[in-house]
């Protein structure tokens, strides 16, 4: 898949360098005490990308031009219907509109290529850019952190 400035791909195990750099970016951020804890050795680093490049859940953001890992997204296993909506981004790249990009590139993927129902996520009310994202993205909050998309696109 692709946007404008991004590809949307499978990781592969050259990724290993960015990958390292954005992870632990990621838990280096404020936030990373509302999220679930990623290893930071390289080691730990090595086996999360290996179970990313495995999986159907997640997905590499790559900067087109540079050809850089930039962030991931992805889309859970929650039942049959929904998958749960994920993304990270470098804090290097946050507030240029690419997680925006990519987000609304895998909405369209879950629901014209994939057919499901509805997206689910979550993030603390405390991480204001990811509550600005979700609501650019209209999503609902529907609890304490949580929030839905219907992806019932008929009639538009």
């Amino acid at each position: 898949m692709e946007t404008e400035r991004l590809y949307i791909r499978k990781f592969v195990a050259g990724d290993i360098d960015d990958f390292c750099e954005l992870i632990r970016d990621k838990m280096a951020s404020p936030y990373a005490i509302y999220d679930s804890a990623f290893p930071t050795d390289d080691a730990g680093l090595r086996e999360v990308l290996g179970y990313f490049a495995r999986t159907d859940e997640f997905w590499a953001l790559e900067l087109k031009e540079e050809r850089k890992i930039i962030g991931f997204i992805s889309l859970n296993h929650v039942d049959d219907i929904s998958r749960n909506l994920g993304y990270c981004l470098h804090t290097q790249w946050q507030g240029k509109g690419y997680a925006t990009e990519a987000a609304r590139r895998m909405i369209r993927y879950a629901a014209e290529e994939l057919g499901f129902d509805k997206l689910v996520t979550g993030t603390a009310d405390e991480n204001l850019p990811s509550v600005r994202l979700l609501d650019k993205l209209g999503f609902v909050k529907v609890g304490l952190g949580s929030y839905e998309l219907p992806l019932n696109f008929k009639g538009e």
